[in-house]
C-alpha cells in the first residue's frame, strides 16, 4: 500500500475531501490504484472513509513482529475492508475442510474499480495443528537449550543450567508444557483462525499492505477514498428508481452470481453444472379418457395476502429518498428474506415508520403519510 502524492489528487477525490472537511495533515491518505477516481459514472460519487488504528499492542489493533515493527490484527483489517467496500461472497467464503488436527478456509472478496468493474479474488488459509506443533517444539527446544529462565536483568533474560533445576527430565517436561500452552489457542479456535486468515489475505491483496509498520506510520488515521453509488440521486429520478433498488438489493448476486449459503464453498471461476429437468412420458396410457370436472380455484390464503401487502409496503418505504440508510437496509433485508413471517414484517414496518416519524424528520420533510405513499405506488 503506497502513500499517494496528496498534492496531485484526482478532482473527485479532492471534492470529497473538501465536502467532508478532512484535514490531510491529520491523516495518511491511501489510494488503492494510481488512477483511482479519475473516471466515475454519472450516478457515482467518492466518499472518504477513515480508519483509526491504535499503535499500542496492548489494545489489540497491532501485534509486534520484531522490535519496533508491528503487524495489523483482525479488527483494523476488517475496518479497512469495510472502508474500501470489499464485498464477501457468502457462497465461496467459509470452511472447506475441518478435522480434529486441521482446518482450511476459503474467502472470496470483490472490490469495485473506478470504472464500475468488480474485481474478485479468492484466497485460502490452512491451520495445521501438526505443523504448528512441530514449529513450536523446535522453538521451545532452542529456547530451553539456553537453560532455565530464572529472571530478567532489564530486558535481558537470565538462564541457569537445567542441572540445577531437575536436569534433562525437567527440561523435557518444560518443553512439553510450553508446546501444549502454545497449541491451545489454535486447537480451540482453529476454524475461526482459518476463516479470519483467508479473509485477511484477500484484504491484504487489495490493499497491497506491507507485512509490518512502525508506530509513526500508524500514529495517524488512514483515509481511504471509496466510490459508491449515489442512491439519493437515483431515487430522486423516477426513471432510475428501480435501478437504485436493484443496486441496493442485488450487489452480491450481481458480483458473484446466484447461490445459497447451503452450497459448498467452491473455487471461483469453475463453472457450476446447470440444473437439468428430465421429462419422461408415461409408458402406460389410459385405456379411455376419464371425464372430470375442472376443480374450483383454491381459496386465497389471507395470511399470504397480508404478507404480500406488507412486502409491497416495505418496497414503497425503501425508496423514500430521505429514509435513513439503516432503516432502508432493514426494509431491504426483509424484502430479500426468502422465508417471510407476518409478525416479523409488521415489526420491521413499525421500526421503519418510527424513523419516518422522528421529530427532526417531520420538521424537515413533513408528517409521514402512509395513504399518500401507497396511493403513489398504486398510480
Amino acid at each position: 500500500m503506497s502513500k499517494e502524492n496528496q498534492s496531485n489528487l484526482p478532482a473527485v477525490v479532492q471534492t470529497a475531501i473538501d465536502s467532508q472537511k478532512i484535514n490531510l495533515s491529520n491523516v495518511n491518505l491511501f489510494l488503492p490504484t494510481q488512477t483511482f477516481g479519475q473516471v466515475i459514472g454519472e450516478y457515482d460519487k467518492v466518499v472518504i472513509e477513515v480508519v483509526e488504528i491504535n499503535p499500542d499492542p496492548k489494545e489489540g489493533d497491532v501485534y509486534e513482529i520484531t522490535t519496533g515493527k508491528f503487524a495489523l490484527s483482525k479488527r483494523p483489517l476488517e475496518m479497512m475492508a469495510s472502508a474500501l467496500g470489499i464485498v464477501w461472497d457468502p457462497v465461496t467464503t467459509g470452511i472447506v475442510e475441518s478435522t480434529p488436527r486441521k482446518s482450511r478456509a476459503k474467502a472470496t472478496g470483490a472490490m469495485r474499480k473506478p470504472n464500475g468493474e468488480w474485481i474478485p479474488t479468492t484466497e485460502e488459509k490452512t491451520v495445521d495443528i501438526d505443523a504448528i506443533e512441530e514449529e513450536q517444539r523446535i522453538k521451545q527446544e532452542d529456547y530451553a537449550d539456553k537453560g532455565k529462565l530464572i529472571g530478567w536483568n532489564g530486558n535481558k533474560p537470565i538462564h541457569e543450567p537445567w542441572e540445577k533445576h531437575g536436569g534433562e527430565p525437567a527440561k523435557l517436561a518444560h518443553i512439553e508444557r510450553e508446546v501444549r500452552k502454545a497449541l491451545l489457542p489454535y486447537r480451540k479456535f482453529k476454524d475461526e483462525r482459518a476463516n479470519t486468515g483467508a479473509k485477511e489475505r484477500v484484504i491484504k491483496f487489495f490493499l497491497a499492505l506491507k507485512s509490518t509498520y512502525t508506530k509513526d506510520e500508524l500514529s495517524k488515521p488512514i483515509a481511504f477514498p471509496r466510490i459508491v453509488t449515489d442512491t439519493t440521486k437515483l431515487l430522486a429520478d423516477p426513471a432510475t428508481r428501480q435501478v437504485a433498488i436493484d443496486k441496493m438489493t442485488g450487489a452480491v448476486r450481481s458480483i458473484f452470481g446466484p447461490g445459497t449459503k447451503s452450497e459448498e464453498p467452491k473455487q471461483i471461476g469453475i463453472p457450476e453444472g446447470s440444473t437439468q429437468y428430465e421429462v419422461t412420458e408415461n409408458s402406460e396410457e389410459p385405456e379411455e379418457e376419464i371425464p372430470f370436472d375442472t376443480p374450483p380455484e383454491p381459496e386465497a390464503d389471507p395470511k399470504q395476502e397480508e404478507i404480500e401487502e406488507g412486502i409491497k409496503y416495505l418496497r414503497a418505504l425503501a425508496v423514500i429518498p430521505y429514509l435513513h440508510k439503516d432503516a432502508r437496509v432493514l426494509a431491504l433485508g426483509e424484502i430479500n428474506n426468502a422465508e417471510h413471517d407476518l409478525d416479523k414484517i409488521d415489526e420491521i414496518i413499525g421500526r421503519v415508520e418510527g424513523w419516518l416519524n422522528l421529530p427532526d424528520v417531520i420538521k424537515k420533510h413533513g408528517k409521514f403519510d402512509k395513504a399518500k405513499l401507497m396511493q403513489g405506488v398504486a398510480s
